[in-house]
């Protein structure tokens, strides 16, 4: 029986600006490092679009075995590729994914030695939303949480981690007039959320050897971002 789409569980977890991951991403594992090559690690993203389904209509289940092979509610998630220096959209339906919430981090304690639990996912949660002032600096939300993802046989730090965003500079905003956000079978149910406002970023394109602007949800982005020096201790 399919699951009212206005009711549901996923209905309410997930909202604009949420970090999902595929349920397959190593992170999610009990692992310390991440035992695939860097290359072969998804990334991690966050959500621009909720899409529901017309339940009366989407096929969910096959009709010869009777198995599910869809869902009801898909995102529109994105990632920055940092090979290419670009933003790319990809659109999964929220049964493949997970929030970050659950994702293994770790780090050595300096006199030790010893592998101990990491704060990263609390100070993620944390995380407050940047405020639109021009020229001001900004991260992507998932920058701290790429940078700090570590490999088996490579040090903490390693040069080629393929989801890495630069710094961007705020260099406009607009409304974001949404259409066709419900249903019109005049029960009101949800088609579609997004967010209302999008902030314009700009950063150095190396790929292009240029400066790109993008305009992405103002739900992305946060600012006074802290790192780590040597992999081990926070900038202050």
């Amino acid at each position: 029986m399919k699951a009212s789409q206005n009711n549901s569980e996923e209905n309410q977890d997930f909202k604009i600006g949420d970090i999902v991951a595929i349920k397959s991403h190593a992170l999610f594992r009990e692992y310390h490092k991440i035992i695939e090559f860097p290359a072969q690690t998804s990334p991690l993203m966050l959500v621009k679009e909720i899409f529901y389904e017309d339940e009366e209509k989407k096929k969910t289940h096959s009709e010869e075995l009777g198995c599910k092979i869809s869902g009801l509610i898909k995102f529109t998630c994105v990632y920055f590729n940092a090979n290419k220096s670009e933003f790319v959209e990809v659109i999964i339906y929220s049964d493949l994914l997970k929030k970050y919430n659950d994702l293994k981090y770790y780090r050595k304690d300096k006199k030790t030695n010893e592998n101990i639990d990491s704060k990263l996912i609390d100070e993620v949660k944390s995380y407050d939303l940047a405020d639109y002032n021009y020229g001001e600096v900004v991260q992507f939300k998932t920058k701290k949480l790429e940078h700090r993802k570590s490999y088996e046989n490579n040090n903490e730090k390693i040069s080629n981690i393929s989801f890495q965003t630069p710094d961007f500079v705020l260099s406009g905003i607009k409304e974001e007039i949404s259409k066709d956000l419900f249903y019109s079978n005049g029960e009101k149910k949800i088609k579609r959320k997004v967010s209302n406002t999008m902030f314009k970023v700009m950063w150095f394109n190396h790929y292009q050897q240029k400066f790109s602007e993008h305009y992405l949800p103002k739900e992305f982005f946060v600012k006074d971002t802290k790192f780590i020096d040597g992999g081990n201790e926070e900038v202050k």
